[in-house]
């Protein structure tokens, strides 16, 4: 079985964004920002965007380009 790091890696490669609503909705992740974490901790450069939505902020994560 897959991680959900290891899955999250596979779906930001495709040129996906991932955010934590949808880490939680695809992966059932729902420590986004630690599974993110960990794939730096390997050495992959992600990058992290800041969305305000009304009130709300979240992070935004891509692969690095």
């Amino acid at each position: 079985m897959i991680s959900q790091a290891d899955a999250i890696l596979a779906h930001l490669r495709a040129g996906n964004t991932i955010t934590p609503a949808e880490a939680y909705s695809l992966f059932g992740c729902l420590a986004l920002h630690s599974r993110i974490a960990e794939l730096r901790e390997r050495g992959h450069v992600i990058a992290c965007r800041i969305v305000q939505a009304g009130r709300k902020h979240f992070g935004e994560y891509r692969i690095a380009a």
